[in-house]
């Protein structure tokens, strides 16, 4: 290698945010010349993975474009985007809130990948840059003495002095005996072999009632599905809805600087119990009268009522559970920086199921679409699933309450992406963890440091190593909202190229 090599294994929104930072930054610095980069992606287009290569219009992002957008420091662009392409996206819109905070299909956003990758790959090219794409699947790394060799598919190599991780969301393997099963699909994704596979008459089951979920249920109902659709997941709860026009809110009582003083009184960090203490007085604050909490709790109430209450509850504007989490979506990661792991770990299991409906609302025009397919009654949700198997005569075979069973003939495994590494269904992730170059966070996902980005081994940062997006989810906690990627992304740049501006002086 004649140049410093920065390759990127992935070619998503965090890989092309990664290309077109790091681009900047050594044009700037006037060093293009001494560094070459590499974007390793499997698919032929970059930009244009399972999810945002859809062709399917119910397949709508489920945040405002206004926190889309992938230049460090720009959320806004992607909604600056679709202004100055007005009339040939228009019908691309899914718009309840006005141009700016427009929810918009999951293909438009892939094109705008696509065009801002584009832009800056012949930028680079034209200012004398050398950056390449490998179409090719990364399979497993090895440590060199300069770097690093990734081996490819096709028995291809490829050698770099940097290596930066940037493999998307991961597909989880949590029914690895089904997989090979007829009529089974590993997740909603690519949506074509469910259109394709599944006839729409056909009654279906949906593993999970989550954003994921819902996808599935969008590409059934898109074209025109008649049969029966049956959620089956662990608590049964869907995502609430986002609000029609949601209020800026500031906390007043979970803050970063009311942690701080828990650190500097207590002299350690704070509990979970200490986060929900703040929450209640924050939440009743903003409700201006005590809350009955056990009247929120949602496990075991019908999915289909509370649906109703979220749609006329958005459109009335929100409630405190939703606005909270919203308002604490810049304060949040550090906040859960300043849990100790076991801290964590509690956390996600007594709080983590109702932290992500909350943090992760539906847009309103799908809560309403998924209300009437529950009216229909072609829409239901069967809570507190216990197993999965098949039988060879009868399907699918999925035990829940108190042993009751069901049989589908056709399931969709949509629980959502995996948060621990051995639940990864990639092969890259799996050579990595076997080979020690990362080391599995207890939380979820890899071991990292939360500043730079490097991933961590025995403790400390490894040289020239970085991670991006969801198998850091254990150490961050935003890590599906792509305005959060994106700064951790600045921080990663500044970092890598601070170590090649001090070698070049």
């Amino acid at each position: 290698m004649s140049l410093n090599n920065i390759t990127i294994i992935g070619g998503g929104a965090c890989g092309i945010s990664a290309f077109i930072e790091l681009f900047l930054q050594f044009r700037i610095a006037g060093l293009h010349h001494q560094v070459s980069i590499t974007i390793i992606e499997e698919n032929q287009e970059v930009g244009k993975g399972l999810a945002f290569g859809t062709r399917q219009p119910g397949h709508i992002l489920n945040t405002q474009a206004d926190l889309m957008g992938i230049h460090y420091t720009e959320p806004q662009h992607f909604s600056e985007w679709l202004i100055e392409n007005a009339e040939s996206v228009e019908d691309e819109f899914v718009d309840n809130h006005g141009r700016n905070e427009a929810f918009t299909t999951r293909r438009l956003y892939g094109d705008y990948l696509k065009s801002q990758f584009d832009h800056y790959f012949e930028l680079a090219q034209t200012e004398g840059m050398q950056v390449e794409i490998i179409h090719a699947s990364a399979l497993k790394v090895e440590k060199t003495a300069d770097g690093f060799t990734v081996h490819l598919s096709g028995e291809k190599t490829h050698s770099c002095n940097y290596l930066i991780l940037a493999p998307g969301t991961p597909v989880a393997n949590n029914y690895p005996d089904l997989e090979k099963k007829k009529n089974y699909f590993p997740s909603p994704w690519p949506s074509s072999l469910i259109i394709e596979n599944v006839p729409k008459t056909a009654n279906v089951g949906v593993l999970g009632s989550s954003l994921s979920a819902i996808d599935a249920l969008m590409t059934l109902a898109d074209n025109g599905h008649e049969g029966k659709i049956t959620f089956y997941s662990l608590d049964g709860l869907l995502p609430r809805v986002q609000p029609e026009n949601p209020e800026s809110y500031e906390c007043k009582f979970i803050t970063l600087k009311n942690l701080h003083q828990i650190q500097r009184s207590k002299l350690r960090n704070p509990k979970v119990k200490e986060l929900f203490r703040l929450f209640m007085q924050e939440a009743e604050d903003y409700a201006g009268r005590k809350i009955d909490w056990k009247a929120t709790e949602r496990v075991g109430k019908p999915a289909g009522e509370l649906l109703k209450q979220d749609i006329r509850i958005a459109q009335e504007g929100g409630d405190a559970l939703i606005a909270i989490p919203y308002a604490l979506r810049y304060t949040s990661s550090e906040m859960w920086k300043s849990l100790d792991e076991s801290e964590r770990i509690r956390f996600k299991k007594w709080l983590g199921g109702y932290w992500a409906i909350n943090r992760h609302c539906m847009p309103l025009v799908n809560a309403e679409r998924i209300d009437r397919l529950f009216d229909n009654q072609q829409l239901k949700i069967i809570p507190e699933l216990k197993d999965v198997t098949h039988d060879p005569e009868k399907g699918f075979v999925l035990t829940y309450g108190d042993g009751q069973t069901v049989t589908e003939e056709f399931l969709i495994n949509a629980t959502g992406p995996a948060s621990s590494v051995k639940m990864m269904k990639s092969e890259l992730m799996a050579a990595l963890a076997e080979s020690g170059l990362v080391e599995p966070e207890p939380v979820g996902g890899i071991k990292i440091h939360a500043q730079t980005m490097q991933i961590v081994k025995n403790n400390k940062p490894y040289p020239n190593f970085y991670a991006l997006g969801h198998i850091t989810n254990g150490t961050l906690l935003d890590v599906n909202a792509v305005w959060f990627n994106v700064k951790t992304i600045g921080n990663l740049c500044q970092h890598l190229t601070s170590q090649i501006f001090e070698k070049a002086s």
